[in-house]
């Protein structure tokens, strides 16, 4: 018997573990026709080409609270700025960190902070100040580093969080137009030297504004306004997935353009809008979606990032270029209400090219592999609207009897009259575990625990 959702501890099912992840590698997803560069043009906050850059910087350690860290600046002969000291935990002490005196940094209409740095594997913040906050408080984001590698880091500052002696603030999200001070801090409460180099902090402007059509802005709006989404537009209504990638969300959409769509074998869109082909068309397009809303930033962090579909792909900056697997990163982070879009130059083919065809079956059991740790690590809504895309993609499939599909419908009818998020991952899944057992006669699908 299934337990309260309150009392949730799912895991993984093991038959799961067994699909291959090598299915449905082709492609029906046409992409976002947008000349635009990557990031709108950034604008210089701080480079250190010349002695004076640094003039207007200053450290401030844990000594004001007693501690004994030390930390401090200089400029390289890189025309670098190199902050570095030794952390101590001392006397309740543990941070170091420097920062430019107030000035006023002209941020008025951006939209992120971009940082190219070299660390030493800590993560360590950046740290904006506005006009008037007193010294002790700033909005905070991380900038993880990798040891030894130049990275360029790309935090939004939506990411930028209000804080005070080290504890959250109930604050509004920070005002471009009122930071006067940028700044730079350690405080991972682990002792011992370290050292970041930075080369530059620049503002990058707001490109990355939703496109608001009549109706709204969800991803299919912003698709339709783009006039560049026909194909994949074509490929969500043949498989009946409009309405999902329409409604709450979020999902985050890797989306190649129509040069990238072009390069792929003749007829293969053809086919694949073919009714019979239904179901590998909905894997195909679920290989181009994360649940959730995944920034640019978070995915560099992570490193790496799971589709729908279920296969994994990279996330990396090389050669002065963002990569998303094989593909190459054109424009990041288009919002939409229930969303983001990225833009990459060719389409997401695994290096394997062996295709099993969809089942249901294995469609439920890859939502359920998916959905658990999203809902487990408190990432509901994600989970919910996967397991919503799970139950709109087999209303479509062969196998699933004309009963499945009417419960289905009902089951669907229900989550989305619910308007709590863990409420409606209950009802899908429970709905889902239902068509299971019909598929499955005899068999139990992966039980909550």
């Amino acid at each position: 018997m299934k337990t309260q959702p309150n009392q949730m501890k799912e895991l993984q099912p093991m038959k799961t573990r067994l699909i291959s992840r090598s299915w449905m590698f082709a492609t029906a997803l046409c992409g976002l026709l947008i000349q635009t560069p990557l990031w709108a043009a950034p604008k210089d906050i701080a480079t250190f080409e010349t002695a004076d850059s640094v003039k207007s910087w200053i450290s401030v350690n844990d000594g004001v609270m007693g501690g004994v860290s030390k930390g401090g600046l200089k400029r390289s002969e890189q025309g670098t700025l190199i902050f570095s000291g030794d952390l101590s935990l001392e006397n309740n002490g543990g941070f170091a960190s420097i920062r430019t005196q107030p000035r006023e940094l002209h941020l008025a209409g951006s939209s992120a902070i971009l940082v190219k740095s070299r660390g030493d594997g800590r993560t360590y913040w950046v740290e904006l100040r506005v006009t008037g906050q007193m010294a002790a408080s700033s909005y905070r984001a991380d900038l993880p580093t990798t040891k030894g590698e130049w990275k360029e880091t790309r935090i939004p500052l939506s990411d930028f969080k209000p804080q005070a002696f080290g504890r959250a603030l109930p604050l509004k999200a920070v005002n471009p137009a009122a930071v006067a001070s940028l700044g730079f801090t350690l405080a991972d409460k682990k002792a011992g030297p370290f050292e970041l180099e930075i080369e530059f902090v620049k503002a990058i402007g707001d490109d990355a504004a939703p496109v608001v059509t009549k109706n709204g802005n969800t991803l299919v709006d912003v698709a339709t306004a783009a006039g560049g989404f026909k194909t994949l537009l074509a490929a969500a209504t043949a498989a009946d997935l409009v309405g999902v990638l329409s409604g709450s969300g979020p999902f985050t959409l890797l989306a190649p353009t129509d040069e990238a769509f072009a390069k792929l074998p003749a007829g293969t869109v053809e086919t694949l809008l073919k009714p019979e082909n239904r179901g590998q068309l909905v894997g195909i397009l679920k290989n181009h979606v994360i649940a959730g809303r995944v920034s640019l930033a978070k995915a560099l962090e992570a490193g790496e990032a799971t589709t729908l579909q279920g296969s994994k792909t990279s996330i990396t900056f090389a050669d002065s270029r963002v990569r998303i697997g094989s593909a190459a990163l054109v424009k990041a982070d288009i919002k939409a209400s229930n969303g983001i879009i990225h833009v990459i130059d060719q389409v997401l083919i695994p290096a394997s090219t062996e295709q099993t065809a969809a089942t249901p079956g294995k469609l439920i059991e890859l939502a359920i592999e998916r959905g658990v740790p999203l809902f487990n690590k408190g990432d509901v809504a994600a989970c919910a609207a996967l397991y919503e895309l799970t139950c709109e993609a087999l209303q479509t499939m062969e196998g699933v009897t004309e009963k499945s599909r009417a419960e289905l419908a009902e089951v669907l009818k229900a989550a989305r009259a619910e308007s709590v998020s863990r409420n409606q991952a209950w009802i899908l899944r429970a709905g889902m575990d239902r068509i299971w057992n019909d598929l499955k006669a005899g068999n139990k699908p992966p039980q909550h625990r």
